[in-house]
């Protein structure tokens, strides 16, 4: 099985199945002590954009964001995802935490492996309907 980093989990979680993200965190939750620190609370970031051109950076706008902050023993965990998700951004903290404490680190990078697997090959799926699309000129 492929190994994930800690510091993919977020990203890639987000886009996880949300009833086996669920099913796996309220496991966790029967059989572990875990403190919210900070509540899943909405938030806006500046979205920074690179002008390809000059090279320089401007802001795009606004993007919505969820944020959690829990503690697992002496572990803390952290997310933020996109859009007004309290949920998932609470069940994604679970498993920064339960990863970083190495608990449940085996379901935890089922789940990830799997969604990032599904991640590649729909960017792939699209890529090769992109690359269909490209048309070919014959200068002579």
């Amino acid at each position: 099985m492929k190994s994930i980093e800690r510091e993919e989990l977020n990203f890639i979680l987000q886009k996880s199945d949300f009833d086996s993200l669920e099913t796996l965190c309220k496991k966790i939750e029967r059989e572990r002590d875990i403190k919210q620190l900070q509540a899943p609370t909405q938030q806006t970031l500046l979205l920074p954009v690179k002008d390809p051109i000059s090279g320089g950076e401007f802001y795009a706008g606004e993007v919505l964001v969820t944020t959690t902050i829990i503690s697992l023993g002496s572990e803390k965990g952290w997310a933020m995802v996109q859009d007004d998700n309290p949920k998932r951004s609470y069940y994604i903290a679970i498993c920064d935490a339960c990863f970083g404490a190495n608990l449940y680190k085996d379901e935890i990078e089922a789940l990830a492996v799997g969604t990032k697997e599904e991640i590649e090959s729909s960017e792939k799926e699209v890529n090769q309907r992109v690359n269909a699309t490209r048309v070919s000129f014959d200068l002579m």
